[in-house]
């Protein structure tokens, strides 16, 4: 802000300067056409003068009339008086000089003369200025005055003066301007740092920051374009929020995106599906408060989904007090059976540790213990937005959910059974026991099922943990 300040103020001084000066010159060129052309008209009064007085002397004095010729000489003495006049001559029939305030140029030419008087009236020649009158007698041309006169003795001092008198005001001006550039660009700089510090604290992530507009030319249009930006942000952060808790992140980050986005419509992948449901829970809530009930689900669900989460599943669903999730889609893992394994594993810790551990408050009731069996199949599915116009499900459909449903309903509480496919998955990392065939509800064929053996889990974890990812 700083360097805009300064440029601007550069940009400012600089064209004041310039306009001053462009002005200063124009008016110095005006005022000394304008004297020239009252010097040259002065020349030409005092031109006319002289012919007349001398108009008759002049016959007599190239005559050799001694009395004319004194006459004459008083008359141009008196020209040469006045202010400026350098130069006072009479020329007669021949054009030669007769008489001069300078005795050497008498009896010349004017081709043979040094000043000015060969040129044309109002002609220039050097800094001086040439005026001439014609002597008539009797309406004949008997000879000609000329006055010539300086014009750095009658131009240039009013010249000057009245460049000093410009440069003055050109000074006052620029200093008047440049207070008034500092000024403006204070008051354009004050808001422009409160909309950069709101925009800083933008990308830092407070979408609650405004700036509250302080004028309406354009600074305030930018200042309310950046309110609503910020609106705009905010909703989308509430909508985030709210949805966040009933869809998961890529579905969400979709439907933000952009809600006709090809990739909700549906894909097939090869993912693993986890069903871990709370075992005996029907007898477990006798009794209980539906408040409880709700809370006491809620806490198993937390659980469950913070392991899934930290394995890099995506929970589909709650169904009563089962969960679904699944691995691999919609970001693909290569490793998905692993950590739906893993995952199960971790609920299953999670909840024993629970189970062990006393309630924070002490005067809380007892906890509740909970087991829950798990069941995993790992295969190809459709992944994709199922439902109506109306209401949509992002979730995983296929036969491997009906496998993975089956197997965990085959499971004991605190156990983890998984197909054949999930087996040759992760046999070279966990240690499984093949629990034989199973003939599962809705297959013809049946399914080779194993559990996963967790005896292993009462060594030391830093050593001897099958399940570290």
């Amino acid at each position: 802000m700083r360097s805009l300040r300064i440029k601007f103020t550069a940009l400012l001084v600089g064209l004041l300067v310039l306009a001053c000066v462009s002005l200063a010159w124009v008016a110095t060129q005006q005022e000394r056409s304008a004297l020239e052309a009252e010097v040259e008209n002065r020349g030409r009064a005092l031109a006319a003068i002289l012919a007349g007085a001398a108009m008759e002397h002049l016959p007599g004095v190239e005559l050799g009339d001694f009395d004319g010729e004194l006459v004459l000489e008083r008359l141009m003495r008196e020209v040469g008086a006045s202010n400026g006049v350098v130069a006072v001559r009479l020329l007669g029939r021949e054009g030669r000089v007769v008489a001069s305030l300078d005795a050497s140029e008498r009896g010349l030419s004017p081709r043979t003369l040094t000043g000015a008087q060969a040129r044309p009236a109002a002609d220039q020649r050097g800094s001086r200025l040439l005026a001439a009158a014609p002597i008539l007698y009797s309406k004949l041309r008997v000879g000609e005055a000329q006055v010539e006169l300086d014009l750095r003795v009658l131009v240039d001092p009013v010249v000057k003066s009245t460049t000093r008198r410009l440069a003055l005001a050109a000074a006052v001006l620029t200093l008047v301007g440049v207070g008034a550039g500092v000024v403006f660009v204070a008051l354009l700089a004050v808001p422009l740092r409160r909309l950069r510090l709101g925009v800083e604290r933008l990308r830092d992530g407070d979408v609650t920051v405004r700036v509250a507009p302080t004028s309406r030319d354009e600074v305030g249009e930018l200042t309310r374009a950046f309110n609503e930006m910020g609106d705009s942000l905010l909703q989308k952060q509430r909508i985030q929020n709210a949805f966040g808790r009933y869809v998961n992140d890529y579905v969400l980050a979709q439907l933000l995106d952009g809600p006709e986005s090809e990739q909700l419509e549906g894909m097939e992948r090869e993912v693993s599906v986890l069903f871990a449901d709370i075992r005996g829970f029907t007898r477990l809530s006798e009794g209980m408060k539906a408040r409880d009930v709700v809370a006491l689900l809620n806490e198993v669900f937390q659980l469950a989904t913070d392991r899934i989460l930290e394995r890099g599943g995506i929970v589909d669903k709650f169904i009563g007090d089962s969960v679904m999730a699944y691995f691999g889609a919609p970001v693909p893992h290569s490793d998905h059976p692993l950590r739906a394994l893993l995952a199960g594993v971790d609920i299953l810790r999670t909840l024993e540790e629970r189970n062990q551990s006393e309630p924070s408050d002490p005067d809380a009731p007892p906890r509740v213990p909970v087991q829950m069996g798990i069941g995993i199949h790992t295969g190809i599915v459709v992944v994709g937005n199922i439902g109506s116009d109306r209401r949509t499900d992002f979730t995983a459909i296929g036969d491997v959910v009906n496998v993975a449903h089956r197997l965990e309903k085959l499971s004991k509480p605190g156990e983890i059974l998984v197909s054949q496919a999930v087996q040759r998955r992760v046999r070279a990392e966990v240690r499984l026991q093949f629990r034989g065939e199973q003939q599962l509800s809705g297959r013809e064929e049946p399914v080779h099922v194993y559990s996963v053996d967790r005896s292993r889990e009462s060594a030391p974890r830093a050593a001897q943990d099958p399940f570290t990812p």
